[in-house]
């Protein structure tokens, strides 16, 4: 039997200062939740139409954050995926993702194919600069 992960959510603005700590207390990786990390992070209700157009995951604060996440991730040495409605929404932050080191990416089924086609591209460019570097 495969023993079991122990795997957070990081939907909390907490979790960008106390990963460090969960880790040592044994978390052994860790799942952005977009939607929720965006609502407290710019401290706007998605679900209250008045203030849901300001309600976005590409928001520099957002992006920040969950690039912190994934390097932080990346130096503990634990896998990093990501949930939420921005990947299928907006496929262009699937580059940054990627490029950031990114383990998974979750969405619903609707958006899989252009999910995996993005993530190819994505991955294919970031071999075609590696490969470019190599010839310089």
């Amino acid at each position: 039997i495969k023993e079991l992960e122990l795997r957070i959510m990081a939907e909390v603005p907490s979790v960008l200062i106390l990963l460090p700590e969960y880790v040592k207390a044994g978390v052994q990786g860790i799942s952005i939740g977009t939607n929720d990390l965006t609502q407290l992070l710019l401290g706007v209700d998605r679900d209250r139409a008045i203030l849901a157009k300001s309600f976005d995951e590409r928001h520099p604060v957002v992006m920040g954050a969950m690039s912190r996440l994934i390097n932080m991730a990346k130096e503990a040495g634990i896998p990093c995926s990501i949930c939420g409605q921005a990947p299928a929404l907006y496929p262009e932050i699937i580059d940054k993702l990627v490029e950031w080191g990114i383990t998974s990416i979750s969405v619903e089924p609707e958006a899989l194919h252009r999910t995996y086609q993005a993530i190819y591209r994505a991955e294919q460019s970031l071999l075609l600069q590696a490969a470019r570097r190599q010839l310089q």
